[in-house]
């Protein structure tokens, strides 16, 4: 009864409205306010800062300061094999499998369309058909920088509006299609190992998506689809490609959220301990080639 009514108020609550007022409230210096709501949102969620860049609390101004945090990378080693495909993000696997008839698995009796996921581009629901997915969910309890998976160079940026349903577990188990129902921004690299898609998915307090490129690419919030372009790797100049390295950052949520990872068909291995509620870290190995 609790989850249908938890479900109903969902479909209903103005997102939008709640995630600005979230924003704008995380962003406000407190102070000590600021800093007894970090200490106990630490001792909720029983986050080690040992492991981050700045382990005393007072050094966050703001709550959002404090949630996009950078950790000692020393405590996320990445894994420097040339043929070892990296995890992103730290999280938990909500599901890794197969593209099947241009259908990604959400949950048993919903399946979700990869030509609506990825912003209902004809050439590139081509070469991901049939490939290979992992949808990696962001509790708020994560560090919630995103790293490169592997080298590569950017081709294309997507951002395709949408709505700002929560995506735990109640929602992403119960609600079909969340994941293209909900904003996201699409990013297609080329790679050694070919082409390799990353969608950062929005949700619910989530204030924005920034990648280390452009800075803020949500908000401002659009009712339409924009993409942006750039060269392949033939043209060197620096102005015109942007080439990030395995385990470079690429981005952050300011609140947590859902990365998809996508690869074409038979470009890819991934490790066989994965399974889904498996938690990983960033650097650790999620695939080969």
């Amino acid at each position: 009864m609790k989850k249908k009514i938890y479900l109903y108020i969902q479909r209903f609550l103005p997102k939008l409205f709640v995630t600005n007022i979230f924003g704008y409230l995380s962003k406000k210096k407190l102070n000590i306010i600021t800093t007894f709501f970090i200490f106990l949102f630490i001792k909720f969620y029983k986050i080690n800062m040992k492991e981050t860049k700045y382990p005393n609390i007072f050094y966050y101004k703001t709550f959002n300061k404090f949630f996009i945090r950078k950790l000692n990378m020393f405590n996320r080693p990445i894994d420097n094999n040339k043929n070892h495909i990296i995890h992103n993000s730290d999280g938990i696997i909500n599901e890794i499998g197969f593209i099947k008839k241009n259908k990604l698995f959400q949950f048993k009796g919903c399946k979700y369309s990869l030509y609506n996921l990825i912003g209902y581009n004809k050439y590139i629901n081509k070469i991901f058909t049939n490939g290979n997915f992992i949808n990696v969910y962001l509790s708020p309890k994560n560090y919630h920088r995103v790293h490169m998976s592997y080298n590569g160079i950017l081709l294309k940026m997507i951002y395709i509006p949408g709505k700002l349903f929560p995506v735990n577990n109640i929602i992403t188990n119960n609600l079909c299609n969340l994941f293209v129902l909900n904003e996201r921004v699409v990013f297609l690299f080329k790679t050694k190992f070919g082409f390799m898609i990353k969608i950062l998915i929005g949700a619910q307090i989530v204030g924005s998506i920034h990648t280390s490129w452009y800075g803020s690419i949500v908000p401002p919030r659009k009712n339409k689809i924009l993409t942006w372009n750039w060269p392949y790797i033939n043209n060197f100049n620096k102005k015109d490609f942007i080439f990030l390295k395995k385990g470079e950052e690429m981005g952050y949520f300011d609140i947590g959220s859902t990365v998809i990872t996508l690869f074409p068909p038979k470009t890819i291995k991934f490790n066989p301990i994965l399974k889904k509620g498996f938690k990983i870290k960033v650097g650790e190995l999620l695939a080969s080639f």
